[in-house]
Parts: structure tokens; C-alpha cells; sequence
């Protein structure tokens, strides 16, 4: 049986990436703080039957102001991961993400996120990094707008809802991840490739539950308005799930929180 440690095992992405892994027979070591284990020590669990990391541990909202925890998080113990997978010689598939592009980056998440993507592709001898695009489904994660909108009986949409995104469902992203174990490619996409506007993902979410949503002209600070996809990277050729269908899925038992 093949093994794989996943770190960021216990959030939103990280649990779907470990359920799918043991329905394929892979054994996963979990590496999560609320699990009490700190993946800065990720080394201690790299024996010689481990033949991939999937570094998914980092903060991850744009709107974080606390730029020594994303340093401590995003950029130490990413170059502290690297440099335990060439001493192990085990393959690294990392998480980064659509915030990294140069067009999208507007805080410093996407700053450190771009940083390990440049560090990577400098030092790491065997990895492949995940651009990830808005990722959603089932049990959202709190601070996401499907989290919002499935929680808050009224939610408010900056700009109008007129910021586009590109919404990759779960399993989607899922399957790319898993997929970038086998490609020699520094970078890759996982996305939908459907620019999609706030307020039509939010109106959609609106035929399954009751939630009243304003629109406020406003534009918050640090927020991309216009989600790029950068197309000279390769994408990981995927049949997509677009957002209704995607939602679909998330209310299929009538709730997403």
C-alpha cells in the first residue's frame, strides 16, 4: 500500500483529500496542529515508505492582517517542507493558489503563496505546485461565501456581487490534486474555467435555502475584483463541475454549513 502524508489534514480540503486517498487504498498520516501535531516537524514522519507530501497547512484569507503568523505558516514552514522532502526524496504536491497570479494578488496571503511557488521552483528537487481557485462544497469552510450564504439568513455582497470568481467544486479539486502526484510540472491549474459573477453564485445558493442578500456598492480593501486565470500554466484536465451543478451537490440533502 502506497502512504502519503497530508498536512492541513483536519481543513476543509485537507479532509476530502484524505477521504479520497483511503478509498484509493493509500495510507495517510494526518499532520494538523489541531491534532497537536505541527507540521514545521514533518520530517519525524517521513520513513522510506512515504512516497509523497501534500502540503496543504497555510493561512489562507486574504483579508489576514497578522503578517508574522502568514510568514510563520506560509513561507517558513513551507521552505522548512521543502527542504525535508529533498532530504527524504519523496515528492511534494503543494497548495497554492489563484491569489498567487500576479493579476489577482492583492494582500499578503497571495504574496506568500507566490513566494513558495518562486522558492519551489529555485529549490525543491521533485515538486508540483496547485494553483486553486475558490474551492466549495459541502461543509464549507467558515469565512467563504458558501459558508456565508449557508449560515446568515442576510449576507451582504461588496461591489455589488459584481467580482468574478471561478468556483472549482471539491471533488474537483480533489481529483487535481491527486492527479499532480504524476506530473513533472513546477505548476499547474485546478479550476473551473467559468468566470462567474458573486451575485449569480449567490443567487443560486438562494433557490435552496431562504437568505436575503444585499447588494453594497462598496469595494472592500485587499479584495480582487477581477479573478484571472493565468493560461500559460498547465491546467490538470479535469470535467469540471459548473457552480449549479456544483451546488447541486452541496444542498442535495438541503443544507451546506
Amino acid at each position: 500500500m502506497d502512504k502519503v502524508v497530508v498536512t492541513g489534514s483536519e481543513g476543509f480540503i485537507g479532509k476530502a483529500l484524505c477521504e479520497k486517498l483511503r478509498e484509493k487504498n493509500v495510507e495517510v498520516v494526518r499532520v494538523d496542529r489541531h491534532l497537536g501535531i505541527e507540521t514545521i516537524g514533518i520530517g519525524d514522519y517521513l520513513d522510506n515508505d512515504v512516497i509523497a507530501v501534500f502540503h496543504l497547512a497555510a493561512q489562507n484569507c486574504v483579508f489576514n492582517g497578522d503578517f508574522a503568523q502568514i510568514v510563520d505558516d506560509n513561507i517558513k514552514t513551507f521552505v522548512e517542507v521543502v527542504s525535508q522532502c529533498n532530504k527524504h526524496n519523496v515528492k511534494l504536491v503543494y497548495a497554492s493558489s489563484a491569489n498567487a497570479c500576479d493579476q489577482n494578488m492583492t494582500s499578503m496571503y497571495g504574496l506568500s503563496k507566490w513566494f513558495d511557488e518562486q522558492f519551489a521552483q529555485m529549490y525543491a528537487r521533485n515538486a508540483t505546485g496547485v494553483r486553486l481557485y475558490n474551492v466549495y462544497g459541502p461543509e464549507a469552510r467558515p469565512g467563504t461565501i458558501l459558508h456565508t450564504l449557508s449560515t446568515e439568513d442576510e449576507v451582504t455582497l461588496f461591489n455589488n456581487g459584481e467580482n468574478i470568481r471561478c468556483f472549482t467544486y471539491i471533488d474537483d479539486a480533489v481529483a487535481g490534486l491527486i492527479a499532480a502526484y504524476g506530473y513533472n510540472h513546477k505548476l499547474v491549474n485546478v479550476v473551473n474555467n467559468e468566470p462567474t459573477r458573486i451575485a449569480d453564485f449567490a443567487n443560486e445558493v438562494a433557490k435552496y435555502r431562504d437568505v436575503r442578500i444585499v447588494l453594497n456598492p462598496a469595494k472592500r480593501e485587499h479584495d480582487c475584483v477581477l479573478q484571472a486565470v493565468d493560461r500559460d500554466i498547465f491546467t490538470v484536465p479535469l470535467l469540471y463541475r459548473n457552480y449549479c451543478v456544483g451546488l447541486k451537490e452541496v444542498f442535495k440533502y438541503g443544507r451546506a454549513e
